[in-house]
């Protein structure tokens, strides 16, 4: 058993224990943005409606989905039956190499040099010139925001998710929404300050924000003769801050940002980082699509196709728009050398909502140097918000005409993929954006709305026969435990490349093989296995 406190994620039935202080003191509202914490938890108390809560707890299993299978009602003081269900708040990782910046003091990041960076001249291809992207022949993402007129009310207003921003930068948007801005860093003490502060850090991966807000929505900058760096720079931009880096950020602060972001009335969502499923990131997603809010991910990124070259979470799911990357000559942002970041595609059931934007060598402000905009931007990170930036483009030419609902994201969706240029489906998705083409495909609403996902293997479910709406909460869990150890073990992916497709018997056995031996997942996911898919195994090979 653990000492180390470990924190959980629960949907909870309303329970009169939740207002005894020892069960107050380990558990809060996940969603809520009050000021003192308590209004929120009694509100979700008087509704009757399931919530979700975080909850502190110590002296438990040393697996933190242990922990979430074991009996946490005991542990919180709470009766079992008010849990729907629980999940890990796990540290998500997500790899990127924009920002390095040298660490250590404001004044050691202040001595840097501000020198921009060029374009890299390798196996990736240099575009010609600085903001290429934005160029006629690549993104058209000039040409569109010059035919569009932003006004008001109802301007189209644009969710930052991501570290912060640098409120001193140049390439800053000029229309940041400050008195709605919003930090889930708890860290930082300072939850109406979304910007990303100098840090006392070792190794510091700051400024990821400012490269990303500059590509979404940048001010006019000198190095572009004065033009605008951003694709939707009349848009309101709404920064939500997240995270310190990239690198490091918590399941639960993502949905928190996703769920601000609905709440404030945001059309577009632009965030450039993912990682493996949740239950509460589904949730949050499926809620955001039914507003008609859409929500554009980065696909992920990763070195020589490690640990996986696979879509990530949010941006697998079906409900988003996947960002992918192409390169500035049209082939694909993969297969470069092991050093090299390089972006993440398929399979090929997940890349049926996914579009291509271009990176590397895309422009790219960079944290704590005012006048510097670097031009070697990478990853998806690049890519998303020129994807998210033409969402808002087409939302802002049409709103009068759009209803808020699911109906306007597949309207949007279908612009974008119609007007694509086409592509290799195995890398692009439905093609290459293609932002001022996509503003002459008008809406479409009679489309049919994408069914919701559910955090789990499509193959072990149609084996099993068993019916989404028939799994337990337990079976639930299990399930989406397992799709996180499917995206972190190169074993699963290796047996069974695509979920949506069913494995061969012997390749079926591979894959429980490979699950019950996997010393990352729980022991009672591993249990569970055994017992129950190895005497599948046996019934299939009769």
């Amino acid at each position: 058993m653990g000492q180390t406190p470990q924190r959980l994620l629960l949907k909870l039935l309303p329970h009169p224990g939740f207002a005894t202080p020892s069960v107050r003191a380990n558990l809060w509202p996940l969603f809520d943005t009050s000021a003192n914490g308590r209004a929120a938890s009694e509100l979700a108390l008087e509704s009757g409606r399931p919530a979700w809560y975080l909850a502190n707890l110590t002296n438990m299993e040393a697996n933190p989905w242990d922990s979430a299978h074991s009996r946490v009602g005991d542990a919180l003081g709470i009766d079992h039956s008010a849990i729907l269900f629980a999940e890990p708040d796990l540290p998500q990782s997500y790899l990127d190499r924009n920002e390095v910046n040298p660490g250590g003091s404001a004044q050691a990041l202040k001595k840097q040099s501000c020198d921009p960076k060029p374009q890299c001249k390798d196996q990736r291809p240099a575009g010609p010139g600085f903001a290429w992207h934005l160029r006629d022949e690549y993104s058209q993402l000039s040409s569109a925001r010059a035919s569009v007129s932003f006004s008001d009310p109802d301007r189209t207003r644009i969710a930052h998710i991501d570290t912060g921003y640098d409120a001193s930068h140049c390439a800053r948007p000029a229309r940041l929404l400050l008195d709605l801005q919003r930090n889930f860093v708890a860290a930082d003490h300072n939850p109406n300050n979304a910007t990303d502060p100098d840090r006392n850090r070792l190794f510091d991966t700051s400024g990821h924000g400012t490269g990303t807000a500059g590509i979404l929505a940048g001010s006019k900058v000198a190095q572009n003769n004065g033009e605008f760096l951003g694709g939707a720079p009349d848009a309101d931009i709404l920064p939500v801050r997240i995270a310190n880096s990239v690198v490091l950020f918590y399941t639960s602060t993502f949905a928190q940002g996703i769920n601000y972001a609905l709440q404030q009335n945001c059309d577009v969502v632009s965030i450039s980082m993912g990682g493996l499923p949740s239950a509460a990131w589904n949730e949050t997603v499926n809620h955001a699509y039914l507003a008609g809010m859409c929500i554009v991910a980065a696909s992920g990124d990763c070195f020589g196709g490690l640990p996986s070259h696979h879509v990530v979470y949010p941006a697998r799911y079906h409900r988003t728009l996947a960002a992918c990357g192409v390169m500035a000559n049209g082939q694909p942002y993969f297969n470069l050398p092991l050093d090299v970041l390089e972006g993440s595609w398929g399979p090929a059931s997940c890349m049926s909502s996914a579009l291509a934007a271009y990176t590397p060598n895309t422009s790219w402000a960079r944290f704590g140097c005012p006048q510097t905009i670097d031009m070697d931007g990478a990853g998806t990170s690049s890519a998303t918000p020129q994807i998210a930036a033409a969402v808002a483009l087409w939302y802002e030419k049409y709103k009068t005409q759009l209803p808020r609902d699911w109906r306007r994201v597949e309207a949007v969706r279908n612009a974008l993929f119609r007007s694509a240029k086409n592509a290799d489906p195995c890398y692009f998705g439905k093609g290459i954006l293609q932002a001022r083409a996509a503003l002459d495909v008008t809406p479409q609403l009679d489309l049919p709305q994408t069914p919701p996902d559910d955090d789990s293997l499509p193959f072990l479910r149609v084996i099993t026969g068993r019916a989404i709406s028939a799994a337990t909460p337990r079976e639930r869990m299990l399930d989406l435990e397992l799709c996180q150890r499917y995206l972190r073990n190169r074993e699963l992916q290796t047996a069974v490349p695509d979920p949506a497709v069913a494995p061969s018997k012997e390749k079926l056995r591979e894959f429980l093989d490979a699950v019950i031996e996997d010393k990352g997942a729980s022991n009672t996911l591993r249990k569970e296995m055994s017992v129950r898919y190895l005497a599948l195994v046996g019934a299939l090979a009769t």
